[in-house]
């Protein structure tokens, strides 16, 4: 029960908060107003009376947007395209995500008084100065308008060619990924095809017929024939040797465990668009087998990854030779029977997680292994948790779209 002197304050956490119908009457209930927003949509009338009050504004962006325009937001992905139907009301468009434009679209986007999009625009060429007006937080990503899109990392296989078109370019906004062997680069440039995009992954038997249909500034990876295209983060085990094969392109973080011994040396050609994961007992044979990668990180023998609770004491950490390593991981508990010591020989790294609750004597030790970490120390809530409960004993609304 609050005493009769304590402050009667309201702290708003919202990715959008509507200021525009607030009455003087909420205002004046509260001694304090704090608004964390990352839009705060606003017109003269509630300006005015924002200014009258104690309210603490802390926007990324304030829209001066009147009372009877509708605001549509979306989260997530947002296609717009010719028979997009048209609007009834004025409406502000606001996209957290990617909004993707076809051609032909003018109408479409006309019908909108303001676009925001906090993410990726994908448009035509010719639709790139529509946009001058909307606010973008993020990237424009524009395609010629003869072109045909694909998809942003496209995997072409034999049936590519019996389905192009004759004298088509097409358009794939990150890379083209041309490793089966069944390929026919020589029927598609007999079509006049050709294809528009950032980066080119070729197995070296087609690279001759293929490299001539992409433009000069194509970055040109040559890989070995037969080599497999993993478009993700992937563990060395038996599971992916079985589908992929020995040679192996992968396109995030490869892991690699005390385990991972018998399937590493089935591989004979490694590349890795990203970081290498692998206990000190196998960072030479990776060095040996890789032939790029990002960066070689040294983890534990046991890896414990995205986990909502760990607790970590001493069995644990005495269970393998190389350590443990935690990664992703929201709340670690140190059980206080674990010396500093062995913190430190045996608790290899702590990276990108949240709290580490652990003892004053622990702390220090912890701080040597931790990269990336929010909190260290005895109480969670003198990290980012006590920013969502604020300062005193206030309301606190937490919200993606808040109307004070």
């Amino acid at each position: 029960m609050e005493h009769a002197n304590t402050p009667k304050t309201l702290t708003i956490n919202a990715t959008v908060c509507d200021t525009r119908q607030v009455k003087e009457s909420t205002l004046a209930a509260y001694d304090a107003i704090e608004i964390n927003a990352a839009l705060l949509l606003a017109d003269a009338a509630s300006q005015e009376l924002l200014h009258k009050y104690p309210v603490t504004c802390n926007a990324v962006q304030t829209l001066d947007i009147s009372d009877d325009i509708q605001i549509s937001q979306v989260n997530g992905r947002k296609e717009l395209g010719p028979g997009t139907p048209a609007l009834k009301t004025p409406t502000f468009l606001m996209v957290n995500g990617i909004l993707d434009i076809a051609p032909g679209s003018e109408e479409a986007l006309a019908g909108y008084v303001g676009i925001q999009v906090n993410g990726q625009v994908i448009c035509p060429e010719s639709l790139s100065g529509l946009l001058s007006t909307a606010s973008v937080n993020g990237q424009i990503e524009t395609y010629p308008d003869d072109c045909i899109r694909l998809k942003r990392t496209v995997v072409l296989d034999k049936t590519f060619a019996l389905r192009a078109r004759q004298g088509a370019r097409y358009f794939a906004g990150r890379r083209v990924v041309a490793l089966a062997d069944d390929i026919d680069f020589g029927k598609l440039a007999a079509m006049e095809v050709r294809f528009v995009t950032r980066e080119l992954l070729v197995a070296e038997s087609l690279a001759e017929t293929a490299i001539p249909l992409f433009p000069p500034d194509t970055e040109i990876t040559v890989l070995p024939d037969h080599c497999a295209y993993v478009g993700d983060d992937a563990k060395l085990d038996g599971s992916l040797i079985r589908r992929w094969g020995g040679k192996l392109y992968i396109n995030g973080d490869l892991t690699l465990e005390p385990d991972s011994v018998p399937w590493l040396e089935q591989v004979s050609f490694l590349k890795v668009n990203g970081d290498i994961l692998a206990p000190q007992s196998l960072s030479e044979a990776v060095s040996t087998v890789a032939v790029s990668y990002r960066q070689l990180r040294i983890i534990g023998g046991r890896l414990i990854q995205d986990k909502v609770s760990v607790t970590v004491d001493r069995a644990m950490l005495e269970s393998t030779a190389d350590g443990v390593t935690l990664i992703d991981c929201v709340d670690v508990h140190l059980r206080p029977d674990v010396e500093p010591e062995m913190i430190r020989q045996r608790l290899v790294g702590v990276v990108d997680c949240v709290n580490v609750l652990c003892t004053e004597e622990q702390r220090s030790a912890v701080e040597l292994v931790s990269e990336n970490v929010v909190h260290i120390g005895e109480d969670k809530d003198a990290g980012i948790f006590s920013l969502l409960k604020g300062k005193n004993s206030g309301k606190v609304v937490n919200a993606i779209r808040y109307t004070l």
